[in-house]
């Protein structure tokens, strides 16, 4: 049970994502028994038309299981609908056409991809050294946020996820100025910046991004985050929430942005 925090989980999966595993309502029963004050769904949507899942998502039929949901927890559980974006810069603009014909409370910008590799693969890894693997993941990242079409930036550093294996442990130090890059980019847009707990829950020992990431990000004035674990079954749902809120305080950030139609309503994140 979460307590003395304002909990929220703005990465949530259900069978509406190509690769999940539990239903709406299933994530949201674990919501409520876990004490959670809002969980986000943000369902998998991808525009690369070599991806073979790239229709799988229904967004009609996402929005009445979302609908059904908030009746059978009215008064338990806020349930927002969002979705995750998988971005790459070469179909900007069928991203852009989908948002302005589709409605969600909010929506994460996500990298996974660069010039259509996945990143810290052995194909994506063997053109690069260390370096240049997370700066070009960086750069990726930057271009997402320059585009404006998203609420949330999300889990940052996600290329650790394979990166760690593929070339040892990881520091954010290289990359300072593409990062420091990034959140002034953010910042300046108004955009929230996640902490991702799924690497905890993957066994990697670090969150997306790392705490010294989050420094870097508040030390440029950045006050302006959210909390998601990626869960795609609901034994992931809010892994190690406080865990995430802890790292926020210590950096100085106290409190979470939270949506409803695009529009951020800030909470305390001590209850």
């Amino acid at each position: 049970m979460i307590r003395n925090f304002y909990s929220i989980d703005y990465q949530v999966h259900s069978f509406r994502s190509h690769d999940g595993k539990a239903s709406i309502a299933e994530q949201c029963s674990k919501a409520v028994e876990l004490g959670l004050d809002e969980i986000g769904f943000t369902e998998h949507k991808d525009f690369d038309p070599f991806d073979p899942e790239v229709n799988y998502f229904e967004y009609d039929r996402y929005m009445q299981e979302i609908e059904e949901a908030r009746s059978a927890w009215k008064g338990k559980l806020i349930i927002r609908a969002g979705v995750e974006i998988d971005y790459q810069i070469w179909f900007e603009d069928k991203i852009a056409e989908y948002l302005q014909n589709h409605s969600f409370d909010f929506v994460l910008g996500s990298v996974h991809y660069v010039n259509r590799k996945m990143i810290m693969t052995p194909e994506y890894n063997k053109t690069h050294n260390q370096v240049s693997a997370y700066q070009s993941y960086f750069l990726e990242v930057l271009h997402s946020v320059q585009s404006g079409l998203f609420d949330v930036l999300s889990h940052l550093e996600y290329a650790n996820r394979r990166g760690i294996a593929a070339w040892g442990p990881y520091s954010p130090e290289p990359h300072r100025d593409v990062l420091t890059a990034i959140f002034q980019e953010l910042i300046s847009r108004d955009m929230a910046f996640e902490i991702n707990t799924a690497g905890l829950h993957q066994n990697l020992g670090v969150m997306y991004p790392v705490e010294q990431t989050v420094q870097i990000y508040a030390s440029l004035g950045g006050r302006k985050i959210t909390i998601g674990s990626d869960a795609h079954h609901p034994d992931q749902l809010a892994w190690q929430f406080a865990d995430a809120a802890q790292t926020a305080l210590r950096c100085g950030i106290s409190s979470l942005a939270t949506y409803q139609n695009r529009i951020c309503i800030m909470k305390p994140l001590k209850a």
